[in-house]
């Protein structure tokens, strides 16, 4: 139902661009929405890229703690996973 309707409002925007451009005063407000519609996706990417650093930051701190506190279960981790990783590409 989702899909039906954002085809719908790209089809009626697409329907509206294309109206507002026949005009003669019509591409400047399309520029200027067009212009509206990259700042509030910029802001949104913004805000998300600020949440990848969040969480980026949480789980550096975290597995830098884990490693200062047990560092041969971390090597021993590491090694597990470098045999399994190897014995997958010899296949």
């Amino acid at each position: 139902m989702a899909e039906s309707y954002q085809s719908t409002s790209s089809a009626s925007d697409a329907a509206r661009e294309e109206s507002l451009a026949g005009r003669p005063n019509g591409s400047e407000e399309l520029r200027a929405r067009s212009a509206m519609k990259l700042s509030e996706l910029k802001d949104k990417l913004a805000g998300a890229q600020d949440v990848v650093k969040t969480k980026y930051r949480v789980v550096s701190e975290s597995t830098d703690d884990f490693v200062h506190d047990s560092p041969w279960k971390a090597v021993t981790m590491a090694l597990i996973g470098g045999l399994i990783i190897g014995m997958l590409a010899a296949r």
